[in-house]
């Protein structure tokens, strides 16, 4: 949270040095709740700062630190390479649990804030799972070891922009913050996230399938609901 402290020192000092008179107003709290549907959970913990200009009450912009986690049961990886038709692991369940920095903006209309943000970059970290590779192709490619066998596979640790590239993993929202009272809102919205896997090494070795494939993820959305305890 320090380095946020920074960055809005920063900003404050820039925008009251050339705006005086529209001097920036702050706000901050944390999210606690989780996105759910029938197969899986992903909850989140967002620490999350705004600012406003007195000319623009209503617009926030801001930056935040979101802890979050994606649980589900039976699912389907797929390969991220550019191959007609898609590798496919399949696993028993996954589960990946991440820290990443968050940019984001909202609108004020009355009492509600509706909003957007998206993860920028941060870490993930999970139990080793394995996926079952089947295939039976006319023609053996790099992955023939371990055609119809399970492969050992872990969740990508260092992940960028998730909402844009496919090998990370990472949460966005889109939500509406209903102020209930002034120490107290309720958040109401829609997440959409990315969970991505990449094989593990055997004897120091990177292990490869069918066209050098390393990573493996699926995309999912569901409903999202949180409380939401202002700090300013």
């Amino acid at each position: 949270m320090k380095c946020l402290q920074f960055f809005w020192i920063i900003v404050l000092f820039g925008t009251s040095t050339a705006y005086s008179q529209n001097q920036p107003q702050a706000t901050a709290g944390f999210d606690i709740g989780t996105g759910f549907n029938n197969n899986s959970t992903a909850p989140s913990v967002l620490y999350h700062e705004e600012l406003s200009l007195h000319k623009l009450p209503w617009l926030r912009v801001g930056l935040g630190i979101r802890g979050w986690g994606y649980y589900s049961g039976s699912a389907n990886l797929y390969s991220q390479k550019n191959s007609v038709p898609m590798d496919t692991l399949k696993y028993r369940n996954i589960s990946a649990t991440g820290l990443s920095f968050v940019i984001g903006a909202n609108v004020r209309v009355w009492k509600i804030d509706i909003g957007v943000n998206t993860d920028l970059g941060g870490f993930a970290f999970g139990s080793k799972r394995k996926g079952f590779y089947s295939k039976n192709p006319s023609v053996q490619g790099d992955g023939a070891a371990y055609y119809n066998k399970f492969v050992s596979t872990s969740p990508v640790i260092f992940n960028f922009l998730p909402l844009a590239f496919a090998k990370n993993s990472g949460q966005s929202e889109i939500y509406a913050r209903i102020w209930v009272t002034r120490k107290l809102g309720v958040k109401l919205g829609y997440v959409y996230g990315r969970v991505t896997y990449l094989t593990r090494e055997v004897n120091s070795k990177k292990v490869y399938l069918d066209n050098r494939q390393r990573h493996f993820s699926e995309t999912y959305g569901m409903p999202y609901a949180a409380l939401t305890f202002p700090l300013l």
